[in-house]
């Protein structure tokens, strides 16, 4: 069975700046029923999770941050369903980090939004468990947001050109899970995006991804470039990491040939930890494999 990535497009979506949360609730719905199959949105929320569980949204806030508003709205969707927002939280690294993206930090809800390094202290560094976790090549210590404050992940990435990995998704997403990313930068971070995510603490916990694609960056990434971005506007809805990440590929090389640019491959960084994702089992990196649904407008209208 094909895996299915949801690309929802819409007008009112590629206008500079954050956009207009009231269109958020439609369309968050119309792509979680092209997601699921199902016809009525809180039977589809429901069947990605089927009972009240504590939800952690992992952003991005690095370079080119994940959209507040669009990851609130995310939050305010699972929120109508069995969860309730004072399950939620939306995290990062750093409060600092989550701050300066234009988050709004808060400890008590409803959506509760805060860093790994708020959870510091007693047998912990920086909110960090003590303990080394193997995991094909990477020995870390994951966020304590994951090994005891949720029990559901979401990954909200953005989609963005990098400088070794081709591209920072939601499988590189969760290198801010762990305290020590810096090392795992080598050969374009392949195996270890896919190690990271192929352990447990995450692999069991992840329920959907989201990629945010209201401007995303085809080049000189992952530090933010707005000379490099595009009003794409949209984003993308799945619960295979690896699939979303492909479609991703595919949207930035599709920008990059329009604006005569060589594909990644000939910049020797191609997303290589996609390969290895599939390899572990992580989902399918194969575009013939993956069905991709517009509800709004046309995917493959990239300029």
């Amino acid at each position: 069975m094909a895996s299915r990535v949801v690309v929802m497009r819409h007008a009112g979506l590629a206008g500079d700046g954050e956009p207009d949360a009231g269109l958020l609730p439609t369309l968050f719905d119309r792509a979680v029923c092209a997601l699921t199959g199902e016809t009525e949105p809180a039977r589809a929320w429901h069947r990605l999770f089927p009972r009240p569980e504590r939800i952690g949204i992992k952003v991005n806030c690095l370079g080119l941050p994940t959209s507040p508003v669009l990851a609130t709205g995310l939050a305010e969707a699972l929120a109508a369903g069995d969860s309730g927002p004072e399950r939620i939280v939306i995290w990062d690294r750093t409060d600092r980090e989550l701050r300066s993206a234009g988050y709004r930090l808060s400890r008590s809800g409803p959506v509760r939004c805060y860093g790994t390094d708020a959870l510091a202290g007693g047998d912990v560094i920086s909110g960090y468990e003590s303990r080394i976790e193997v995991s094909g090549r990477i020995g870390s210590m994951y966020s304590r947001i994951v090994t005891r404050e949720t029990d559901a992940l979401v990954s909200a990435a953005v989609l963005k050109d990098h400088n070794l990995a081709g591209i920072s998704g939601c499988l590189k997403n969760f290198f801010g899970a762990i305290h020590n990313p810096n090392k795992y930068h080598d050969d374009g971070c392949d195996p270890f995006v896919a190690d990271v995510c192929v352990h447990p603490l995450i692999a069991d916990r992840l329920r959907l991804v989201f990629c945010d694609a209201l401007r995303p960056q085809y080049h000189g990434g992952p530090p933010s470039r707005p000379a490099w971005q595009w009003p794409y506007g949209g984003f993308l809805l799945a619960t295979d990491p690896v699939a979303l990440d492909r479609v991703g590929v595919e949207i930035i090389e599709r920008k990059r040939r329009a604006a005569g640019m060589a594909p990644l491959a000939a910049e020797d960084r191609p997303p290589r930890h996609l390969a290895s994702a599939r390899e572990r089992g992580l989902g399918t990196d194969r575009l013939e494999e993956i069905e991709i649904v517009c509800p709004g407008l046309d995917w493959e209208e990239i300029a």
